[in-house]
Protein backbone atom coordinates (compact mmCIF):
# COMPACT_ATOMS: atom_id res chain seq x y z
CA UNK A 1 0.00 0.00 0.00
CA UNK A 2 1.44 3.43 -1.00
CA UNK A 3 2.47 5.15 2.25
CA UNK A 4 1.31 8.51 2.66
CA UNK A 5 2.94 11.29 4.71
CA UNK A 6 -0.13 11.98 6.88
CA UNK A 7 -0.47 8.61 7.96
CA UNK A 8 3.27 7.06 7.75
CA UNK A 9 4.04 7.61 11.48
CA UNK A 10 0.91 5.23 13.04
CA UNK A 11 2.39 3.36 9.86
CA UNK A 12 5.47 2.74 11.13
CA UNK A 13 3.82 1.92 14.94
CA UNK A 14 1.28 -0.77 12.64
CA UNK A 15 4.47 -2.43 12.13
CA UNK A 16 6.52 -2.71 14.95
CA UNK A 17 6.07 -6.27 16.85
CA UNK A 18 6.40 -4.14 20.27
CA UNK A 19 2.62 -2.57 19.69
CA UNK A 20 1.30 -6.40 19.57
CA UNK A 21 2.64 -6.67 23.29
CA UNK A 22 0.40 -3.59 23.96
CA UNK A 23 -3.17 -4.60 22.44
CA UNK A 24 -2.42 -7.83 23.97
CA UNK A 25 -1.85 -6.14 27.59
CA UNK A 26 -4.60 -3.73 26.82
CA UNK A 27 -7.03 -6.74 25.31
CA UNK A 28 -6.26 -8.23 28.67
CA UNK A 29 -6.65 -5.52 30.84
CA UNK A 30 -9.63 -4.44 29.61
CA UNK A 31 -11.37 -7.48 30.29
CA UNK A 32 -10.91 -6.74 33.71
CA UNK A 33 -10.81 -3.61 34.86
CA UNK A 34 -9.59 -0.72 32.60
CA UNK A 35 -12.69 1.48 31.01
CA UNK A 36 -10.99 2.00 27.54
CA UNK A 37 -11.32 -0.43 24.72
CA UNK A 38 -8.13 -1.23 22.90
CA UNK A 39 -9.86 -0.20 19.55
CA UNK A 40 -8.82 3.34 20.46
CA UNK A 41 -5.87 2.40 19.25
CA UNK A 42 -6.77 -0.35 16.66
CA UNK A 43 -8.61 2.36 14.84
CA UNK A 44 -5.90 4.90 13.78
CA UNK A 45 -3.45 2.20 13.03
CA UNK A 46 -5.89 0.33 11.39
CA UNK A 47 -6.95 3.61 9.29
CA UNK A 48 -2.79 4.11 8.42
CA UNK A 49 -2.40 0.77 7.59
CA UNK A 50 -5.19 -1.27 6.60
CA UNK A 51 -3.31 -4.46 5.95
CA UNK A 52 -2.02 -5.02 9.34
CA UNK A 53 -5.63 -4.50 10.69
CA UNK A 54 -6.48 -8.28 11.50
CA UNK A 55 -2.76 -8.87 12.90
CA UNK A 56 -3.38 -6.19 15.26
CA UNK A 57 -7.15 -6.94 16.08
CA UNK A 58 -5.67 -10.68 16.68
CA UNK A 59 -2.85 -9.39 19.66
CA UNK A 60 -6.45 -7.09 21.22
CA UNK A 61 -9.03 -10.16 21.27
CA UNK A 62 -6.34 -13.00 22.45
CA UNK A 63 -5.16 -10.23 25.34
CA UNK A 64 -9.35 -10.18 25.93
CA UNK A 65 -9.94 -13.84 25.80
CA UNK A 66 -6.86 -14.66 28.41
CA UNK A 67 -8.48 -11.43 30.48
CA UNK A 68 -11.78 -12.77 30.42
CA UNK A 69 -10.49 -15.98 31.91
CA UNK A 70 -8.93 -14.35 34.84
CA UNK A 71 -11.86 -12.06 35.17
CA UNK A 72 -13.95 -15.23 35.37
CA UNK A 73 -12.45 -16.99 38.45
CA UNK A 74 -12.47 -13.05 40.44
CA UNK A 75 -15.84 -13.40 39.72
CA UNK A 76 -16.52 -17.07 40.82
CA UNK A 77 -14.76 -16.91 43.74
CA UNK A 78 -14.54 -13.82 45.11
CA UNK A 79 -17.67 -12.41 43.28
CA UNK A 80 -18.07 -10.01 46.63
CA UNK A 81 -14.88 -8.24 45.53
CA UNK A 82 -15.66 -8.30 41.84
CA UNK A 83 -18.82 -6.45 42.06
CA UNK A 84 -17.84 -3.66 44.36
CA UNK A 85 -14.80 -3.18 41.98
CA UNK A 86 -17.28 -2.96 38.71
CA UNK A 87 -19.30 -1.08 40.56
CA UNK A 88 -17.12 2.06 40.86
CA UNK A 89 -16.12 1.34 36.82
CA UNK A 90 -17.47 4.53 34.62
CA UNK A 91 -20.37 4.16 32.24
CA UNK A 92 -20.68 0.91 34.31
CA UNK A 93 -21.83 1.11 38.06
CA UNK A 94 -24.57 -1.34 39.76
CA UNK A 95 -27.12 -0.26 37.34
CA UNK A 96 -24.99 -1.95 34.18
CA UNK A 97 -23.85 -4.84 36.10
CA UNK A 98 -27.53 -5.50 36.51
CA UNK A 99 -28.17 -4.62 33.10
CA UNK A 100 -25.80 -7.34 31.97
CA UNK A 101 -27.68 -9.88 34.10
CA UNK A 102 -30.70 -9.20 32.82
CA UNK A 103 -29.25 -9.56 28.94
CA UNK A 104 -28.19 -12.92 29.75
CA UNK A 105 -31.06 -14.24 30.84
CA UNK A 106 -33.56 -12.39 28.35
CA UNK A 107 -31.33 -13.16 25.02
CA UNK A 108 -29.31 -16.44 26.36
CA UNK A 109 -25.32 -16.59 26.83
CA UNK A 110 -24.26 -16.84 22.93
CA UNK A 111 -26.71 -13.84 21.87
CA UNK A 112 -26.00 -11.69 25.28
CA UNK A 113 -22.31 -11.74 24.81
CA UNK A 114 -22.83 -10.97 20.94
CA UNK A 115 -22.64 -6.97 20.88
CA UNK A 116 -21.93 -4.64 17.72
CA UNK A 117 -20.94 -1.32 18.42
CA UNK A 118 -21.06 0.56 21.83
CA UNK A 119 -22.59 -1.38 24.98
CA UNK A 120 -21.69 -3.20 28.03
CA UNK A 121 -18.04 -3.99 28.64
CA UNK A 122 -17.10 -7.48 28.37
CA UNK A 123 -16.21 -7.55 32.45
CA UNK A 124 -19.73 -6.85 33.05
CA UNK A 125 -20.53 -9.80 31.05
CA UNK A 126 -18.33 -12.28 32.76
CA UNK A 127 -19.59 -11.16 36.13
CA UNK A 128 -23.40 -11.20 35.33
CA UNK A 129 -22.43 -14.88 33.71
CA UNK A 130 -20.71 -15.83 36.94
CA UNK A 131 -24.35 -15.68 38.31
CA UNK A 132 -26.26 -17.04 35.36
CA UNK A 133 -23.97 -20.30 34.81
CA UNK A 134 -21.50 -20.11 37.72
CA UNK A 135 -20.56 -24.24 36.49
CA UNK A 136 -19.90 -22.96 33.18
CA UNK A 137 -16.42 -25.05 32.11
CA UNK A 138 -13.47 -22.56 31.13
CA UNK A 139 -13.59 -23.17 27.29
CA UNK A 140 -17.00 -22.34 27.18
CA UNK A 141 -16.33 -19.10 29.04
CA UNK A 142 -13.74 -18.52 26.16
CA UNK A 143 -15.66 -19.10 23.47
CA UNK A 144 -18.03 -16.71 24.57
CA UNK A 145 -15.40 -14.20 25.59
CA UNK A 146 -14.40 -14.90 21.93
CA UNK A 147 -17.45 -13.91 20.05
CA UNK A 148 -17.57 -11.02 22.18
CA UNK A 149 -14.31 -9.63 21.34
CA UNK A 150 -14.81 -10.31 17.89
CA UNK A 151 -18.59 -8.26 17.27
CA UNK A 152 -17.14 -5.91 19.69
CA UNK A 153 -14.03 -5.24 17.71
CA UNK A 154 -13.77 -6.33 14.26
CA UNK A 155 -16.35 -4.01 12.98
CA UNK A 156 -15.02 -0.87 14.31
CA UNK A 157 -11.56 -1.54 12.83
CA UNK A 158 -12.97 -2.64 9.75
CA UNK A 159 -15.03 1.27 10.19
CA UNK A 160 -11.43 2.83 10.41
CA UNK A 161 -9.34 0.42 8.26
CA UNK A 162 -12.37 1.54 5.11
CA UNK A 163 -11.47 5.57 5.66
CA UNK A 164 -7.42 4.99 5.10
CA UNK A 165 -8.40 6.57 1.40
CA UNK A 166 -10.22 9.68 3.27
CA UNK A 167 -7.53 10.25 5.72
CA UNK A 168 -4.63 10.24 3.56
CA UNK A 169 -5.84 12.67 1.80
CA UNK A 170 -7.13 15.20 3.89
CA UNK A 171 -4.11 17.28 3.44
CA UNK A 172 -3.82 17.02 7.60
CA UNK A 173 -0.48 16.38 9.37
CA UNK A 174 0.16 13.87 11.64
CA UNK A 175 -0.54 15.65 14.34
CA UNK A 176 -3.29 17.12 13.60
CA UNK A 177 -5.46 13.74 12.50
CA UNK A 178 -3.65 12.48 16.07
CA UNK A 179 -5.60 15.29 17.99
CA UNK A 180 -8.72 14.87 15.86
CA UNK A 181 -9.08 10.94 16.63
CA UNK A 182 -8.01 11.34 19.87
CA UNK A 183 -10.49 14.19 21.00
CA UNK A 184 -13.41 12.25 19.30
CA UNK A 185 -12.71 9.39 21.38
CA UNK A 186 -12.82 11.59 24.43
CA UNK A 187 -15.93 13.32 23.33
CA UNK A 188 -17.57 10.12 22.64
CA UNK A 189 -16.75 8.20 25.62
CA UNK A 190 -17.40 11.55 27.73
CA UNK A 191 -20.64 11.51 26.35
CA UNK A 192 -21.45 7.57 27.04
CA UNK A 193 -20.40 7.90 30.49
CA UNK A 194 -22.81 10.66 30.79
CA UNK A 195 -25.80 9.01 29.31
CA UNK A 196 -25.30 6.09 31.55
CA UNK A 197 -25.13 8.21 35.11
CA UNK A 198 -23.42 5.23 36.73
CA UNK A 199 -24.23 6.26 39.93
CA UNK A 200 -27.90 6.74 39.97
CA UNK A 201 -29.58 3.67 41.05
CA UNK A 202 -26.00 2.71 42.57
Amino acid sequence: MTTVATLEPFAAVAESPWVLVVLFAWGAGEALILPVVPDVLIGILAMAAPERAPVLLGAAILGGVLGALLAWRMDTTRPGTAERVLGLQPGLGRRGLAEAELRLRQHGLLAGFAQIGPGLPLKAYLHALAAVAPRLPARSVAGLALVNRLTRLVPVSVVFAALHPIAASSGWSAGTLAVVYVAGWVVFYAAYWIARDPRRGG
